[in-house]
């Protein structure tokens, strides 16, 4: 019966940690979606186009008129955290102009720069290629 009741135990521990690593891998497929269609729509447009990362979200913004205007924008879970080549960003001063994370250039040519996302002890790297294709490796 102890063995039984370790074994029932164990398995609902399990089986309640299954939807949030579901959740997990949904937010950094997201993030890779996101970054590839921003620089696929500022090759269409023949526009720049960026990423911007502020604590807890990341937003597509456009080059237009001489400033960055906001296209969409995607709020993370509160227990998923954000770093940009191993840093947090850095917290956004409301009379500074709006800087993209990343960049991307109409011509296709892309700084390369790594995403991390992290929860718990979970640390999914997201690496933007110069071609603008996103590799993904989980720690």
């Amino acid at each position: 019966m102890v063995t039984l009741s370790i074994i029932a135990v164990a398995t609902t521990l399990i089986l309640l940690t299954i939807p949030t690593r579901q959740i997990y891998k949904q937010e950094a497929d997201l993030l890779r979606e996101a970054l590839e269609h921003t620089a696929s729509r500022s090759m269409l447009t023949g526009q720049p186009m960026g990423l911007l990362i502020e604590g807890q979200s990341y937003s597509s913004a456009i080059w237009q008129n001489g400033t960055w205007r906001l296209v969409t924008r995607y709020q993370l879970p509160q227990d998923i955290y954000i770093q940009i080549d191993g840093k947090h960003p850095a917290p956004k001063d409301e009379k500074s102009p709006l800087v993209p994370a990343v960049i991307f250039d109409p011509l296709g040519h892309t700084y390369p720069v790594s995403i991390e996302l992290a929860r718990q002890n979970s640390v999914t790297i997201l690496t933007l290629q110069p071609d603008g294709h996103v590799a993904i490796e989980v720690r």
